[in-house]
């Protein structure tokens, strides 16, 4: 009986241990989301894009390779991805 108790004790406390590890993830990822509506917010109408406003906003951009995308007229069609990482959030993907 002891063994067990002592069994049940030890997967509580790794359960324990995993759910605030989820909850410190969860609350940070709050605390970011927040950090990001306060610049959003700060900058609800603007008129240019300006060095200030991308630096606020933008945390980097990432340009891939580009690639033919039609071989029959020797790649002047052409594909390039790009990714945008915004302060505090990361990549958000955006539907097709």
């Amino acid at each position: 009986m002891s063994a067990d108790y002592e069994a049940e004790q030890k997967e509580l406390k790794e359960k324990a241990a995993a759910l605030q590890s989820e909850l410190s993830k969860t609350l940070e990822a709050t605390a970011n989301a927040e950090k990001f509506m306060k610049v959003v917010r700060k900058y609800t109408s603007f008129e240019e894009l300006t060095p200030t406003l991308l630096r606020e906003f933008v945390e980097k951009i990432v340009i891939h390779e580009s690639e033919a995308l039609d071989e029959k007229r020797r790649g002047k069609l052409r594909r390039q991805e790009i990714e945008i990482y915004y302060s505090f959030v990361g990549k958000v993907e955006l539907p097709d």
